[in-house]
């Protein structure tokens, strides 16, 4: 009798425990096992680094935002802002760059603001880079 009374202890925490675990997986938070998925979105140290650097200062951003055919690296939607961080290695042959330019017109056409900032300038000068920002946001 006292097995049977540990063993329906036993097995009534662990159907709790699966409760629990399916409950919080249905609230769609996932802030609340501390995963912050736009960051993880950033597709390299650059962008991970001007990413910080704007929730830092308490800006709503996103990445991989899709125009059409294109893919805008950091956006802040409030402002209607499209940030490209661009790589030496990706952004520095004749095709890219004509890419580049394609991309930016489309983004333009599509209201969107473009700011391009280099590795080496995100890198170097981040402040910089931030005030650049901040001057499109506030004026």
């Amino acid at each position: 009798m006292i097995y049977l009374a540990e063993y329906v202890v036993f097995f009534g925490l662990i159907i709790v425990g699966i409760v629990v675990f399916i409950l919080d997986a249905k609230r769609g938070q996932p802030e609340s096992i501390g995963v912050d998925y736009e960051r993880a979105g950033c597709e390299s140290p650059i962008e991970r680094r001007l990413y910080d650097a704007l929730q830092l200062r308490g800006y709503y951003v996103r990445t991989q935002v899709p125009c059409g055919k294109y893919r805008i690296d950091l956006a802040l939607p409030a402002y209607k802002i499209a940030i490209e961080c661009d790589g030496r290695a990706y952004h520095s042959s004749t095709e890219q760059k004509a890419h580049d330019r394609r991309k930016d017109a489309y983004l333009r056409k599509n209201g969107w603001k473009v700011l391009r900032f280099s590795g080496r300038m995100i890198y170097r000068d981040l402040p910089k880079v931030i005030a650049r920002i901040e001057k499109e946001v506030n004026g």
